[in-house]
């Protein structure tokens, strides 16, 4: 085995969530390793299409990106500002969330996964006592005051604190002895982009149906839109399959909004989970993204609430006593303490809606329905309700 060198931070995963907390890591000063293949780089030219694996990214996810001095390098002609969105329910009920009337600049901005890996990357490149190593996590143990990373070809490295940020199948999760309990909804994601033939506006669209699950239409630039639709497995398969049948299914909602709608590129699936962890702490390791959650997409806040795990991570570590190390038990308990409560106020959320928009008993439908048509009315709860989805940094 070969000489093994000593980190700060070693942070496992080189996706949106691991590069975030690498790179800020770094800027706090502490001595930082990225572990992982990085992922695969998005095409230069400003005409490449849009990816499948689309964002709605909330303000106070923007600011942390902007604390990281990286949200100025993503290219601003790849993103798209969502100043409303209207939510339908099955009975013709409708919720809308407006930006303007909660004095808010934007509800949140649509953004590929690719070009935050791109923004994030560029930004790792430049931080200072970063380090790259692409080689894949093989096991890990602990050594009293460092936690040893074993990686592929033999290599080793020492870490004060191991971020796992290797996502919903963390292989460090595992290693660590965190226990993950699993939850399949019976439905599969199926995401394409289309062009419309009316301008969005930049208006976001969602309709709730027991029979066909959450559809979702988010706006991209320019007079495109961006399908994420949560559907039965068995219809999943069929809309995945045939571009054309899915442009047709869509038709009945989408046209009154945005007309005619054509598929530009293959649509994609995955199925739809949700994960708990028993803890997002070990001894000397913190649980960060999908390696510490994993809700139901509906509400559109996965990455959201990964990226505010970056955020309090930081904010601990910043924080810290000048006599503490990075991977101090009481700094991770004051980590996962502070994340306990809007972690589990989500997973409970985004649960709760995925199982009541899923009944088609009568009882379901009048409650569901009523209840879109009361929020509706009330301006002062919508609002209070925009602002907490925001973020404290967005907040007036």
């Amino acid at each position: 085995m070969q000489q093994s060198t000593t980190f700060d931070v070693a942070v496992v995963g080189a996706g949106v969530a691991g590069l975030a907390v690498a790179v800020g890591a770094a800027q706090l000063g502490l001595r930082s390793a990225l572990v992982g293949p990085p992922a695969p780089a998005r095409s230069a030219e400003p005409s490449a299409p849009f990816d499948l694996r689309i964002y709605a990214v909330a303000p106070a996810a923007v600011a942390l990106l902007e604390q990281l001095k990286v949200w100025p390098a993503v290219d601003e002609a790849r993103v798209q500002a969502v100043a409303k969105m209207r939510v339908f329910g099955d009975a013709g009920n409708e919720l809308t969330f407006d930006a303007y009337q909660a004095s808010l600049p934007r509800l949140a901005t649509i953004v590929e996964e690719s070009e935050l890996l791109r923004a994030l990357a560029a930004a790792a490149g430049f931080a200072p006592g970063l380090q790259r190593i692409e080689s894949s996590f093989d096991a890990l143990q602990q050594q009293g005051e460092a936690a040893r990373l074993v990686l592929a070809g033999g290599q080793v490295i020492d870490a004060r604190l191991v971020v796992a940020a290797d996502g919903a199948r963390s292989a460090v999760r595992a290693a660590a002895g965190i226990n993950a309990e699993e939850l399949s909804y019976g439905q599969t994601a199926v995401v394409a982009n289309f062009a419309c033939a009316r301008p969005h506006g930049g208006v976001a669209l969602q309709w709730f149906d027991p029979a066909e699950g959450v559809i979702a239409l988010l706006p991209l630039p320019g007079d495109r839109v961006s399908l994420v639709w949560s559907a039965p497995a068995a219809l999943a398969g069929a809309l995945a399959a045939d571009e054309a049948s899915l442009a047709a299914r869509l038709a009945a909602r989408a046209q009154p909004h945005l007309g005619e709608l054509t598929a530009i590129g293959p649509a994609a699936s995955f199925p739809l989970r949700r994960i708990t962890v028993d803890r997002m702490i070990g001894s000397r390791l913190a649980l960060v993204g999908d390696a510490a959650h994993v809700v139901h997409p509906l509400a559109g806040q996965g990455l959201n609430l990964g990226l505010a795990d970056v955020s309090e991570l930081l904010r601990v570590l910043g924080g810290r006593e000048d006599w503490r190390d990075p991977g101090d038990a009481v700094l991770l308990r004051r980590y996962e303490r502070s994340r306990a409560e809007p972690v589990g106020a989500m997973r409970l959320a985004t649960h709760a809606l995925a199982r009541l928009f899923s009944r088609g008993d009568a009882l379901s439908r009048e409650v569901r329905n009523l209840g879109l048509s009361a929020v509706n009315a009330l301006p002062p709860l919508k609002n209070a309700l925009i602002r907490h989805a925001a973020g404290p940094q967005a907040r007036p």
